[in-house]
């Protein structure tokens, strides 16, 4: 008995001895690996928090108005000081889009607008908008008022890449677009006066080198006033033009209302004389005194085949007895 017993006795031993629980070496790299991601992606959490909290703060810190809309209402759920400063006095974390635009912008142009936002929501697509006119009220001064805005509305994904919201970001460029504006009409301004200006001086030459016809073939052109290069130019122009227009063969060149002549404008007489006479036409000078005889003479300008006259009225009689 006592053997079967002591048998029996090892053999419980044996069988409650502890067993070897060491892992094999296959389980242990496994698990290491496992530490080595868990820790990866707590680094990568960490800083993943750190970028967030570094966006969050330059958000806050902008100057220019930023704000996120989440969710089917499009409810504000980030708003930085800028934006609400665009829209003082409100309450808007955590309210609807619709609302809050209703409320600044009136039921009308709310809806213009909530079915911008709403659009960008659903469709995922982007809006970009240039100079967009928007209606604030200015709570200090007691009126609306027109102000001018670069926006972006752009869509805001999940993580399996879903829309969850739309982000708003606004620069808000009113003074841009007024000196802009104040340009463009001074430069306006500055066009209808120079075309003005360029009128009346087209004016003043058709005045200032008048062709009248006299009789069948015989023009006049009184010349008043000083004689620069330009009007030169003008007096030679309207000569040719008058004489082959109405077939002239007779030209009178009065010079009475001329006050003082020199080089320059005794060469326009003589240039618009030749001129004349190599179209056919014969031509008369008129209302030479004889002080501006003697500047010619001194001047020794060739007056060779042009025939003067003292007054207008000998000149007109000449002519038509000519023609």
């Amino acid at each position: 008995m006592r053997d079967r017993i002591g048998v029996t006795g090892e053999d419980r031993v044996e069988e409650t001895a502890p067993l070897d629980v060491t892992p094999p070496d296959g389980a242990e790299r496994r698990i290491a690996a496992l530490e080595r991601a868990l820790a990866e992606s707590q680094a990568a959490l960490a800083e993943l928090r750190a970028t967030h909290e570094s966006l969050q703060d330059m958000l806050m810190h902008a100057r220019t108005p930023i704000c996120m809309w989440r969710g089917e209402d499009l409810v504000y759920s980030l708003v930085n000081p800028a934006y609400v400063a665009s829209i003082p006095g409100r309450q808007l974390l955590g309210r609807s889009l619709r609302d809050v635009l209703r409320e600044v912008l009136g039921e009308e142009a709310a809806r213009g607008f909530w079915d911008l936002v709403n659009g960008v929501y659903r469709t995922g697509n982007p809006f970009l908008g240039s100079e967009v006119p928007v209606k604030l009220h200015d709570a200090e001064n007691g009126c609306d008022e027109l102000r001018w805005f670069n926006i972006v509305y752009a869509p805001v994904r999940g993580g399996a890449g879903e829309i969850v919201g739309v982000c708003h970001y606004g620069v808000e460029i009113t003074d841009q677009v007024q000196a802009r504006r104040a340009a463009e009409a001074r430069a306006e301004e500055l066009q209808q006066s120079a075309e003005l200006i360029a009128a009346q001086q087209e004016t003043i030459r058709v005045l200032g080198t008048p062709v009248l016809p006299l009789a069948k073939g015989v023009l006049a052109m009184p010349l008043i006033g000083p004689l620069d290069a330009r009007r030169s130019e003008q007096i030679m122009e309207g000569l040719l033009h008058g004489v082959t227009k109405e077939s002239a063969s007779v030209v009178i060149l009065d010079v009475t209302g001329v006050e003082t002549i020199d080089a320059q404008a005794a060469d326009a007489v003589v240039r618009a004389a030749r001129a004349v006479r190599l179209l056919g036409a014969r031509v008369l000078v008129t209302g030479i005194q004889p002080s501006m005889a003697q500047v010619l003479v001194q001047l020794g300008v060739d007056l060779r085949g042009i025939t003067t006259y003292s007054t207008l009225q000998s000149g007109i009689a000449a002519a038509m007895g000519a023609s």
